[in-house]
């Protein structure tokens, strides 16, 4: 139930953007016992609100931030591959994911990820993304985080 509302905010503001102007989304949500967003969810949109950038210098990670328009809610999640090798398009599974939330943050080394697109402009910085992020409170019940993320600048 909460993967097909997650993907149905998705759409929606997908669709709620004109072609010509900027486009994109960060929906998330997350189960009960879900470190550190323990049940809260969200989603921004325009894109000025969130950013998606590659660190090469920290591992090849790619670091989300979102913060709503009124700024009492923050999250960033920084997908990284245990290899160190640059994040492309695919699947990813058992990979090193950290979710900050309200300050707090927990990583889960055995995260999965995934890569629909991803493109970079003449200067290498990212200038499209679209993926989605699962990631684990430990190995507990009722603690998964879900994110679904599409970019563009």
């Amino acid at each position: 139930m909460i993967r097909a509302v997650l993907t149905a905010s998705a759409l929606l503001l997908a669709t709620a953007t004109p072609a010509s102007a900027a486009t994109g989304y960060l929906v998330w949500d997350s189960d009960p016992q879900a470190h550190p967003t323990q049940g809260r969810s969200g989603n921004w949109t325009p894109p000025e609100l969130f950013s998606v950038r590659e660190d090469p210098e920290e591992g090849n990670l790619i670091r989300i931030k979102g913060e709503s328009a009124d700024g009492w809610e923050y999250l960033m999640i920084e997908l990284s591959r245990h290899d160190g090798q640059r994040i492309t398009e695919g699947d990813f599974t058992d990979q090193r994911v950290l979710v900050v939330n309200h300050g707090l943050g927990w990583y889960d080394d055995g995260a999965e990820f995934a890569v629909e697109h991803i493109a970079y402009d003449d200067e290498g910085v990212i200038s499209e993304f679209d993926g989605s992020v699962e990631h684990h409170y430990r190995d507990e019940p009722d603690s998964t985080f879900r994110a679904k993320i599409s970019y563009r600048r």
